[in-house]
């Protein structure tokens, strides 16, 4: 319990604040990756679309293969892959019926809500099995630190871009300045804000960053 607890809280501090700098630098990112060549402003609009609401997912679909390998860890496999066939029907039934009023957006919003459901059912069993919260109350309290340290993240992270950008200007030289020195520079303070807030599991992945950059341990 205590190990899966402390994986969900790594995997949050890590994959939360990911989630929003895609949200915030979604079209910055697809601009700077794809738009050259044949990729016009039409495809540039659909692919930042998707991974805007794609990114809403991403900390849901990290924490999905920690639990179902839990699952695997325990000899139940039967229960994630029961759980992943109700995720692939929501999915399918979501797709069809979001994709009309909202386009490649619907399709995107479908699995996201099934990913959120996904972990929703294997945290549910799972606290059956253990007859216990799974160090939730921890998780919880721990991840809304996190929020709180991503919002003020991805919101400098924005901010940024568009100082950087105005500057530099949209060549492709000063595309990878401005989003990447948003990236830096947001990252940086994230760093900082959760080892002000006390957040142990930043402490670990600091300590393990350390240790193998630092006294070149193994």
């Amino acid at each position: 319990r205590h190990t899966l607890g402390n994986g969900m809280r790594q995997i949050n501090l890590l994959l939360v604040p990911s989630a929003l700098g895609l949200m915030v630098l979604a079209t910055p990112i697809t601009r700077l990756v794809f738009a050259r060549g044949a990729f016009g402003a039409l495809s540039l609009h659909l692919t930042s679309t998707a991974l805007f609401w794609f990114a809403w997912s991403l900390p849901f679909a990290g924490t999905n293969l920690l639990l179902t390998r839990t699952f695997f860890a325990l000899q139940r496999p039967w229960i994630p892959t029961k759980f992943a066939m109700i995720n692939m029907t929501v999915d399918l039934v979501l797709s069809f019926a979001l994709y009309r009023p909202l386009g490649i957006a619907g399709l995107v919003i479908a699995t996201a809500v099934a990913n959120i459901l996904m972990t929703a059912m294997l945290l549910w069993r799972l606290r059956i099995g253990f007859n216990q919260r799974l160090d939730l109350a921890q998780t919880t309290m721990i991840t809304a630190r996190i929020l709180v340290a991503s919002v003020l993240t991805g919101a400098l992270a924005r901010v940024a871009w568009l100082g950087l950008n105005a500057v530099v200007g949209s060549s492709t030289v000063g595309q990878i300045i401005s989003v990447g020195g948003a990236v830096v520079i947001a990252g940086g303070f994230y760093a900082w804000a959760v080892l002000s807030m006390r957040i142990p599991e930043a402490h670990q992945i600091s300590g393990l960053v350390r240790g193998r950059f630092g006294s070149g341990t193994v």
